[in-house]
């Protein structure tokens, strides 16, 4: 699937978020192993069949990914970590800032292995988060070489807010560490998501597969599930009715 990018936003102001282009770096971060992929995947409760609405909007062939499920077990979260350090060194970070707020326990899992300072980015639009409330909590990342950690990316959008949330503290971000990218499923991804450096765990069709192949999905509603996600299906195409009683 060819993913198509929106129109570009300037992210030039200097004094702000600067991005790191990928030719700029001397290696890519090695690909994750199948089994952490796999891991992932058979997490209890992360794939979870049924059609649903994400913000009660997006109609879904299956549930939103639970990927918090996956910090339950320390020593999983620790392997999980093992990536993005490696992506981090290689990138030449300073600083793991946690996305608020599902990637806040990857991102410390990464820095406490890393041995790198940790800090997170507040999630722009909470409810009870102040104006004036600092943006970035924990160490200054001003001129700092920044890798932002999340659970997931996809059209980009969040990355976006964060990476404004960033900007104003004038650091430099290098990369972001997920563990799912879903880029491979959206109808489009903004400019930030198209050129930063981005590593993971793995992509969400890559998750769908590893769920398929250890029988937490059943082939017929990965086959319609999978349909339906490149495919962008309308709300009206008759083939939900057959995923419903499909996953019946």
């Amino acid at each position: 699937m060819t993913i198509q990018t929106i129109a570009p936003r300037s992210l030039a102001n200097p004094r702000r978020v600067q991005l790191v282009a990928p030719g700029d770096l001397s290696a890519r971060a090695a690909v994750p192993t199948t089994d952490l992929r796999t891991r992932l995947a058979t997490v209890p409760g992360l794939v979870r069949t049924g059609v649903s609405h994400w913000d009660l909007k997006t109609r879904l062939p299956l549930h939103p990914l639970s990927l918090e499920n996956a910090y339950g077990d320390p020593r999983l979260l620790h392997e999980l970590a093992a990536p993005g350090v490696a992506f981090a060194r290689r990138l030449g970070a300073d600083v793991i800032v946690g996305a608020e707020t599902g990637g806040i326990p990857l991102a410390a899992a990464v820095a406490l292995d890393g041995d790198l300072p940790f800090a997170f980015v507040r999630k722009p639009g909470y409810v009870g988060h102040e104006d004036h409330e600092p943006r970035v909590r924990g160490p200054a990342v001003a001129g700092r070489r920044v890798l932002l950690v999340d659970d997931a990316v996809s059209s980009g959008g969040s990355l976006e807010a964060f990476a404004d949330e960033l900007r104003d503290e004038g650091a430099i971000l290098v990369g972001l560490f997920t563990l799912v990218d879903m880029r491979d499923v959206a109808e489009s991804v903004t400019p930030t998501a198209a050129t930063l450096p981005i590593e993971s765990v793995s992509t969400y069709l890559g998750v769908l597969a590893a769920a398929t192949d250890r029988g937490v999905l059943d082939p017929a509603v990965h086959t319609l599930a999978v349909d339906a996600l490149v495919n962008h299906w309308p709300d009206d195409d008759p083939r939900w009715s057959l995923l419903d009683r499909t996953a019946a």
